[in-house]
This record gives structure tokens, C-alpha cells and sequence, in this order.
């Protein structure tokens, strides 16, 4: 994960949640009309809808998909690829204490995409051999998948950095935090998938004031956090093709 992102922006529910945090409906109109790409699929060095701390408190902000920018433009620094973060270096990676240093933050999202590899014989990832595994051989196809609640937002956890641009305005960049795959998730993707936060976590989460390593739980988590679908679909319209794959808490637990 996640190779890219089903836009939130006009999502029905948005509006409600926003409200609830205090914004005036002015404010409201303007993030969600003017902040944000309007585009329905967003990919990494995109502008992504996020929940980041700042020093007036949380703040929905629009933020460049890429966490790690260039000083002198402000651009996405391509020489690292940080639109996503591993969970397992979070506590060691020097990208996040490299000035400016990085703060725990919330990518909003309808759902993800990934791209389903077909291999040669028509077989799928766990029907390669084990060193075919090691180094899978390159795909004869790949098929779209959207992962979703269906009506349902997601609330990806993600780092953040805060830069200023030469006008003086602030400048915000995330990359998304990823687990291991899920035994379940290996056919659609096996590199990794997105830590997902519950509500009940957002104002901890968010505390600055609190290290990294109290959320070393999450960070270790195996399984998924609720049941979500993966549902392949066309492009560009994203419409249902196929059945959807039910992704399960603890389906395989134990094999995982």
C-alpha cells in the first residue's frame, strides 16, 4: 500500500464530521471545495485531505502525498520514497527525526487501491513457489481492487512533516504508515497494507506530546482492524466487475 488513494472530498459524511470538530461552514466549504484535489483517485505527490497537529491544536489540512520534501523547493524529494511509511521503522528510520521532524497525523480516504498481479499460467502470489516468492517473476497482468467500507470513511494513520514556503505559508507533507501484509491480503498485495486508526485513538494519536513508542502496539499489528471488502474494479469509472473479497479480523490469525 497503497498505490493510490479514493478521495474523500465529497463524501457525505465528511461535512458531518468536520462540523463536529468545530469548523464553521464557511471553513467546511472551503476544505472541502477548495483545498483538496478534486479528483477522484489520488496518487503519491498528490494533495491528500489530513488531520495533522499544529500548534493551534488538530488541524484538517491539505497535505502533499510525499513526506519528505526538497528544502530549497518544496517539492517531492523523489531520491526517497516516502509517500508510504513502514510501521516497523517508525521508532529507527532517521527520516523522521531529520529536521523538520516528523509528527504522528491522519490521511482521509474513501478506500485504497491496489493492483492485483496476475503471473505467468495465470497464477496468483501464493500460488508462486517459494523463490519465485523471494523474486516474483514480472506479472502478465494486473487487475484493480478498491478497498473500502462501502459508505464508510477511512482514517489512515500517517506521519507528517511541517515546512515553510518562501512566501511564509505553511507547507504540510504525509506519508501513509503501513503494515506486513495480512495472510488474507497476499494474492491482492503482498508488500504491505495500511494501519487504520479508530476514533477512540484520534486524540492520542495526535498529542505530540507523546512519544512514538507508546503506539509500538499498533505499529506491531498483524490483522485487520474491521471488516473491509476488496472489490476489483474498471477504470476509469471504478465500477464493480467481479464479487468482492470479504477481508476478515482473524481469518488467519493463525497462520499469520
Amino acid at each position: 500500500m497503497c498505490g493510490a488513494i479514493y478521495n474523500v472530498n465529497d463524501h457525505p459524511a465528511l461535512p458531518g464530521i468536520l462540523s463536529e470538530a468545530g469548523y464553521t461552514q464557511e471553513e467546511i466549504e472551503d476544505i472541502l471545495g477548495n483545498v483538496v484535489n478534486p479528483k477522484r483517485e489520488l496518487r503519491p505527490t498528490d494533495r491528500v485531505l489530513s488531520l495533522v497537529p499544529t500548534k493551534e491544536g488538530q488541524q484538517v489540512m491539505s497535505a502533499v502525498w510525499w513526506l519528505k520534501l526538497d528544502k530549497q523547493t518544496l517539492k517531492p524529494d523523489t531520491q526517497w520514497a516516502s509517500f508510504n511509511c513502514q510501521s516497523r521503522r517508525i521508532l529507527t528510520s532517521k527520516m523522521h527525526t531529520i529536521p523538520p521532524r516528523s509528527y504522528r497525523a491522519v490521511v482521509f480516504a474513501r478506500g485504497f487501491f491496489e493492483w492485483q498481479p496476475i503471473y505467468p499460467g495465470g497464477r496468483l502470489y501464493t500460488a508462486l513457489t517459494p523463490d519465485e516468492q523471494k523474486k516474483p517473476p514480472k506479472p502478465i497482468a494486473k487487475h484493480r481492487f478498491l478497498i473500502h467500507d462501502p459508505g464508510k470513511i477511512m482514517m489512515l494513520a500517517a506521519m507528517c512533516k511541517h515546512w515553510v514556503g518562501a512566501d511564509g505559508q505553511p507547507v504540510v507533507s504525509t506519508g501513509v504508515i503501513t503494515l506486513p501484509p495480512h495472510p488474507d491480503f497476499m494474492d491482492i498485495h503482498y508488500k504491505s497494507f495500511p494501519l487504520e486508526l479508530q476514533q477512540n485513538e484520534l486524540d492520542r494519536w495526535l498529542d505530540k506530546s507523546i512519544p512514538h513508542e507508546e503506539f509500538e502496539p499498533l505499529f506491531n499489528l498483524t490483522d485487520y482492524r474491521r471488516s473491509l471488502e476488496a472489490v476489483p474494479v474498471n477504470e476509469p469509472a471504478f465500477e464493480p466487475i467481479g464479487d468482492p473479497v470479504a477481508l476478515v479480523p482473524g481469518a488467519k490469525a493463525s497462520n499469520g
